[in-house]
């Protein structure tokens, strides 16, 4: 439901100086809201991130690996575990998560776990009823590779562009279906998903410690045992702020219109997203 996110968010990682020759404390913060569905995610993670090869040469300019501990948390649903991320070129980032997952009702139609029969049952709100809302535990793994470059213009102008494919196997609750809450479809008990996160930017540095981009995303979700395919498209325009302090390396602010081209309810709406990102350096490792 929100994965564009963390792909803007690694644009903005990648966009920041390189860190100190060491290993570093790191940390994320991001809150998403979104309307059509209507939701919210929080997510949090920390790890230790040491730079890999030399990080003068342009093409390891941001070379990284780092590892540490990831939660998205929802008002339905909660995903907490580990990852590890590996940038061996600037230009991809490779990452892998093991997590489990929560999910449990809150008293509203279509919020919480609900247990179906098949791909095609109706998961419109007002068929998935707040008292037929369940609990379910699992596990689901995400494996993903992100290429990611920018075309500069000026000294204060880049074009910046991302691609983000992810693979993510799901096992959550005891019903064969069920609608998954996070991807907003439909999906088996133990399935497959496959995203692929794209967008580009104009990149403009309004100020030393601003940034102001604005461009488009394209956002697509394959379910490949059922065939489902879901993609919606727009406009999307962020606000960063570098170096705040010496503990927050950078605040962002970003909000993103969307067009459904294709979903199982939603085909021809539209949707809106707003968030807050927060880096943290919390410092080399003593």
């Amino acid at each position: 439901m929100l994965r564009h996110a963390p792909l803007l968010a690694l644009v903005f990682l990648a966009a920041a100086p390189a860190a100190a020759q060491d290993v570093r404390g790191v940390a994320h913060q991001e809150l998403v809201l979104l309307l059509n569905p209507m939701g919210a995610q929080h997510d949090v993670a920390i790890g230790l991130r040491a730079p890999l090869f030399d990080q003068n040469e342009l093409v390891f300019g941001g070379a990284h690996a780092e590892a540490g501990l990831v939660s998205r948390v929802s008002p339905v649903y909660a995903n907490t575990g580990g990852y590890l991320e590996v940038s061996p070129f600037a230009f991809l980032v490779l990452r892998g998560e093991v997590l489990g997952v929560g999910q449990w009702p809150i008293g509203m139609d279509g919020a919480g776990y609900y247990a179906l029969s098949g791909d095609d049952d109706d998961v419109r709100s007002q068929s998935l009823r707040a008292e037929a809302g369940d609990t379910a535990t699992g596990w689901t793994v995400r494996l993903s590779g992100q290429l990611q470059g920018a075309i500069p213009f000026s000294d204060d102008v880049r074009l910046v562009l991302a691609n983000r494919m992810t693979f993510q196997h799901d096992d959550i609750g005891a019903a064969p279906f069920y609608y998954a809450q996070e991807h907003d479809l439909v999906l088996a008990r133990s399935d497959w998903v496959v995203h692929n996160d794209a967008l580009a930017l104009a990149e403009i540095r309004a100020a030393s410690d601003i940034l102001v981009r604005a461009g488009a995303y394209s956002d697509l979700r394959w379910v490949p045992r059922s065939g489902y395919v879901g993609h919606q498209v727009g406009p999307l325009a962020a606000l960063s702020f570098e170096r705040v302090s010496p503990e927050v390396s950078e605040i962002s602010v970003f909000v993103r219109g969307g067009y459904y081209t294709h979903h199982v309810i939603r085909c021809d709406q539209l949707t809106v997203l707003a968030g807050l990102s927060i880096d943290y350096d919390l410092g080399p490792v003593r």
